[in-house]
């Protein structure tokens, strides 16, 4: 007589297809509280074995998705449909010293989490690297309402937590030579702009003007 067994899978996270990337397997990171509230982000890993034979280990630390518990209702969900490469980020970036405030991320706001992405491989090289665009994303704190705000035309590199001002302020790299490939040594012109928290609208670009005189 068989036996019929039932093996628990509830505690592992695994995906098969990302992105044109050979198949993987994820497991779960360090959970991060958004919504004292309600909410937790779960983020997911993908393994070292993944990392490895697809050289992502080699030019970052990236998320696969997130998991979004709501802690309240004891109920959770997937972020993004698919996995895609969301630079990384927990609760010890930096401290806030305003009204003896705990350690906060600076992607994290009073009602938004901001993420930077790589979801397509911008340059056709196969495989998303380095030098894909990694693009703008912003979340309700409690994992509801996710909208994409830049596109793959150009790469979002950092991102500044002003919120007693009421913006953030991301710094963006050109794609100057229009490759769809975000190279340094091709690619070196760089500017600002805040996004305001109140409805995410942008403000004017801050760049720098170059003049040559000709001599």
């Amino acid at each position: 007589m068989k036996k019929l067994i039932i093996i628990p899978v509830s505690l592992m996270a695994i995906s098969f297809t990302s992105l044109g990337q050979k198949g993987n397997m994820t497991f779960f990171g360090d959970p991060i509280l958004t919504d004292t509230s309600s909410t937790i982000f779960i983020p997911t890993r993908y393994s070292q074995e993944f990392s490895s034979s697809n050289k992502i280990a080699f030019w970052g630390d990236y998320y696969a998705n997130f998991v979004i518990y709501n802690f309240e209702e004891d109920v959770y969900k997937k972020l993004f449909d698919k996995d895609v490469f969301i630079e990384s980020f927990g609760a010890r970036q930096y401290f806030s010293l305003q009204n003896g405030q705990k350690p906060k991320s600076k992607n994290i706001t009073s009602n938004w989490v901001f993420l930077l992405v790589k979801i397509e491989d911008s340059n056709r090289s196969g495989r998303i690297d380095e030098k894909d665009a990694s693009v703008l994303f912003a979340v309700s704190n409690k994992g509801k309402n996710l909208q994409q705000l830049t596109t793959t035309n150009e790469n979002v590199i950092s991102l500044e937590n002003f919120e007693a001002q009421g913006f953030i302020l991301i710094r963006i790299q050109k794609d100057t030579n229009d490759d769809r490939s975000f190279k340094s040594s091709d690619d070196k012109e760089y500017y600002f702009r805040k996004v305001n928290l109140s409805d995410l609208s942008f403000g004017n670009p801050i760049e720098l003007w170059h003049v040559y005189l000709k001599i």
